[in-house]
Parts: structure tokens; C-alpha cells; sequence
């Protein structure tokens, strides 16, 4: 078959036209524009445990387990001890991530905060290269604190039935990486509501050695939690912390910091109607007013929950005992 010049003009300009196309950079589509900043250690700086109230005995248990290996390795290595991995659960708004970060900058290591949306891919095994790729970089980096939260969204119950296979190899992948990660410099605390959604054997020893429970601010905590969030703001002598502990019974932690940045932020709105000066205080009759018109966040019948879950999942080790925990933002 023959072809007119003006034919064989257009086929060549065609043709480079496609050639050009096909050698630019790929445009942003909708997976790329959407792929989350990559997670990278860094080294927090804040208040470590002076901003926790309560929570003495984890506390402890942060000190001898990492603290204390940390800072002697040498005596450590004799021993045999590495810092252990950690899972704790229990009702939601209690501090468990809030913790890990603090926790942290007490220890003064690299710090790698991951959530289900890191590793999300819908590339088949992309998941799995994410994965990789974190226990990866949190081992050039280390020792590294990595906290994974909610993971019982990365790591759920396999079931084995062929359209799950690569989500199933996605928990086998964690499997792999999460085993004595600790003797690669990578010291593994995670976070869940629902330990019972989590794959059996991702909670065996080895790929964590403890499972705390972290249960409702006890009246101690709660007290603690108010001491620590009205320190910075202007509020009335003579505050009662102990009557407001004992009038939060039922809340958490975040319910606590909410309260008090209600009753801060009706007191500043007061004081710009009065002219923005003198500062108006924060007053006790207004915590507990604010108190009294919030419900808790986590109901009776969720605990009686976490409660029956605790029995599962804690109920032979006599050393772990429910840890009151609180905190302030």
C-alpha cells in the first residue's frame, strides 16, 4: 500500500507526537495526588512525663524496660534485655497515643508515628513496600521509637478466603517485620479499642511482649488532668481540684480537656465584651457548670465492654494491672 506525501506528513507527525507523549513525566493522578507525606523519624522535643498526670506505674514500667536499658546498653547487653514492644487498649480518649509521643521525647530517641493511611496502597503489594519500607527507615535510624495506632485497622483477623489473599499477606508482612524488631533497634508500642479485631499472632511474645490495659482517669488522674490543664490560664484562688475529680467521675481524659477549654473559652469571650482587660478568671462554679452539661464520651455500657475484654486479654498476668492514665494537651 502506497501513501501520498501528505499521508506520510501526518503519519511522522503522529508518530512524534505520540513519541513525546510517552517520554514526559507522568501526570499527578488521582492515587499520586493522594499518597500520604512519607513517615520519617524524627527526635520530639517537649515535656516528656511532666506533662502526664497519674500513670506512675507505667511510668515505672517505661523506666526499668526502657529507660534504664537505654541508658546503661552495656550492662543491658550482659543481661540479655532489650526494651519490649507494648500494646495498649482499652476505652478510647484515655491517653494511649498521647503516651507513646511523650513517652518519647522522655526516652530522647527517633519517634515514627504510623497510621492506617501510611500504609494504604490500592497498587497490589504496595501495601506490603510500605511496610518494608517503614521498618526500613526506622532501622537506618536507629534506636527508634515506632508507635502504631490503631492497629487493629493495619493488622486485622485473617480469614483465609482467596479474595483477602493480599490483604492477608499484608498482616503477613507486619508479622515478619514485627519479629524482635527490638534486637534491630526498633522498639514497637501500638495502640487499639479492639484488641479481639487484631490477628492472633500478630499479640504472641516477641512481636508484643506486653499487652497494658489503660483504663478511665481515676479520681488521682483526674485531678492531675485539671491541676495540669488550668496551670497556664487565669483562674480563681482557692480552686478545689478534688471536688472537681470527684464531679468528673465518668469522664476521660480528653472529656477533661474539653471541659476546661470550654469554661477558657467562655471566660475569654466575657472578658472581650468587658474591653479585653482585666483578664476575667476561670471560675470553679463555671467548671462545673460546663460539667454538668457534657456527657462522658465513653458510656457505662462501653466500659462494662472494655471490661470484658480486659478479662481476655489480661487476666493471667497478675503484674498487669489496670493503669489510670491521664494527660494534657
Amino acid at each position: 500500500m502506497k501513501f501520498t506525501s501528505e499521508e506520510l506528513k501526518l503519519l511522522k507527525q503522529t508518530s512524534a507526537r505520540i513519541m513525546a507523549v510517552s517520554t514526559e513525566e507522568p501526570a499527578e493522578t488521582v492515587e499520586t495526588a493522594k499518597v500520604p507525606k512519607p513517615v520519617c523519624p524524627a527526635i520530639p522535643v517537649g515535656k516528656g512525663f511532666a506533662a502526664v498526670a497519674g500513670m506512675q506505674s507505667l511510668k515505672q514500667l517505661v523506666t526499668e524496660n526502657f529507660i534504664n536499658v537505654l541508658r546503661n546498653r552495656e550492662c543491658a547487653k550482659v543481661y540479655g534485655i532489650i526494651p519490649p514492644s507494648i500494646l495498649f487498649y482499652g476505652p478510647s480518649g484515655c491517653g494511649k497515643s498521647y503516651f507513646a509521643k511523650r513517652m518519647a521525647e522522655e526516652l530522647g530517641i527517633h519517634y515514627m508515628k504510623v497510621v492506617p493511611d501510611d500504609i494504604a496502597c490500592t497498587w497490589i503489594h504496595g501495601t506490603q513496600e510500605k511496610i518494608g519500607e517503614l521498618f526500613r527507615k526506622a532501622e537506618r535510624n536507629a534506636p527508634t521509637l515506632m508507635f502504631l495506632d490503631e492497629i487493629d485497622a493495619m493488622v486485622p483477623k485473617r480469614n483465609g478466603l482467596p479474595g483477602n489473599q493480599a490483604f492477608n499477606g499484608e498482616v503477613n508482612e507486619f508479622l515478619c517485620k514485627l519479629d524482635n524488631a527490638g534486637e534491630r533497634g526498633i522498639y514497637v508500642l501500638a495502640a487499639t479499642n479492639r484488641p479481639d479485631y487484631i490477628d492472633p499472632a500478630i499479640l504472641r511474645s516477641g512481636r508484643f511482649d506486653e499487652l497494658i490495659y489503660v483504663d478511665m482517669p481515676d479520681h488521682e488522674a483526674r485531678k492531675g488532668l485539671f491541676t495540669l490543664a488550668l496551670a497556664d490560664i487565669p483562674v480563681e484562688e482557692g480552686m478545689d481540684y478534688d471536688l472537681l475529680a470527684k464531679h468528673s467521675s465518668g469522664f476521660n481524659c480528653s472529656d477533661i480537656t474539653y471541659i476546661v477549654k470550654a469554661a477558657a473559652r467562655k471566660t475569654f469571650n466575657e472578658t472581650v465584651r468587658n474591653g479585653g482587660y482585666p483578664y476575667l478568671k476561670v471560675t470553679q462554679s463555671l467548671l462545673m457548670d460546663t460539667m454538668d452539661k457534657k456527657e462522658p464520651s465513653v458510656s457505662p455500657r462501653s466500659i462494662q465492654e472494655f471490661e470484658r475484654l480486659r478479662s481476655i486479654y489480661s487476666s493471667k498476668d497478675t503484674n498487669r494491672k489496670k493503669v489510670n492514665i491521664g494527660f494534657h494537651v
